[in-house]
């Protein structure tokens, strides 16, 4: 899916273009989401890491929360330094929280749901997105993938109402994704193979060029790489 990225930043570019069936997704998805949004809306992106969506919130009051044990190291320093499920905050002080890519690296999502529903203000929205498709990452906190049933359940049980989750991209992007990471995710062990690891990683980007030609011809987006969501708190009419 071609998303449009004038306006960027170069850093965000870089930042997308690193994984773009994972990422372009979240750039137009969080665009929509930030319009949806009154300007200065009090805004809190939980396990921001370095922030790479910060610009596309820039008429909100933007602030970034991470845990102490986070492995990211921002050039701007995070705002509340709290894990997801306890944060330091009055309940209803906040408009909207943003999570993205997050969930899965808690060892109770619901918890941090329910945190959620507590610091947004009624009306508030949540804004967030986890993955069903994608490989180990920041181990050992990688706990969960998650499926678009299993993400609003745990938005309805945590009381959140007006659920709405979609899947961000097609299946066959996600295959062709998964074959340019997989130059990395077979390692670069020093076992004399290096050479055919790197023939091999060539090899399956230039297949991965081959099968995203057939991504046009998927009517169902049964595998994306992640689900997106909104979900509203109830009250504030």
């Amino acid at each position: 899916m071609a998303v449009d990225m004038s306006g960027a930043s170069e850093a965000l570019r870089a930042f997308v273009a690193e994984a773009p069936a994972a990422r372009e997704p979240h750039v137009a998805f969080l665009r929509q989401a930030a319009a949806a949004l009154a300007p200065g809306a009090r805004v809190l992106d939980v396990g921001a890491g370095e922030a790479p969506y910060r610009e596309l919130f820039a008429g909100t009051d933007y602030r970034t929360s991470d845990w102490s044990g986070t492995t990211h190291t921002p050039d701007v320093a995070v705002d509340v330094v709290a894990p997801a499920d306890d944060l330091p905050l009055e309940d209803d002080s906040l408009d909207a929280v943003v999570c993205t890519q997050v969930l899965e690296h808690t060892p109770e999502p619901w918890r941090v749901l329910e945190e959620f529903a507590r610091v947004i203000r009624p009306g508030g929205t949540v804004i967030l997105s986890a993955p069903l498709t994608w490989y180990l990452h920041e181990l050992p906190h990688d706990y969960y993938r998650f499926t678009a049933y299993g993400l609003a359940h745990l938005l309805h049980r945590a009381g959140f109402v007006d659920v709405d989750v979609q899947p961000m991209n097609d299946s066959v992007s996600t295959v062709a994704e998964l074959l340019r990471h997989l130059r990395w995710i077979i390692g670069s062990p020093e076992d004399g193979h290096e050479g055919s690891r790197g023939t091999a990683g060539v090899l399956l980007a230039e297949l991965a060029g081959v099968v995203d030609q057939a991504a046009w011809l998927d009517s169902q987006w049964l595998m994306p790489i992640s689900f997106s969501a909104v979900a509203r708190v109830p009250g504030g009419e």
